[in-house]
């Protein structure tokens, strides 16, 4: 079975709101750099990591 190597989970948010609402930039580049940030951690493939984002 196939799992991401990383991830990340905002909390809260609606189905098919995967970066945030629609014209939200300032969450939208928030939740996008915290995915980024991920690609630095040496993780266990298949983790997926909450992160909230109180501007949602």
């Amino acid at each position: 079975m196939m799992r991401p190597p990383r991830a990340i989970h905002p909390v809260g948010f609606e189905f098919g709101h995967s970066l945030g609402k629609p014209h939200d930039k300032t969450t939208q580049m928030k939740v996008l750099m915290a995915a980024l940030a991920e690609l630095n951690e040496r993780q266990e493939p298949g983790n997926i990591h909450d992160v909230h984002f109180p501007s949602y």
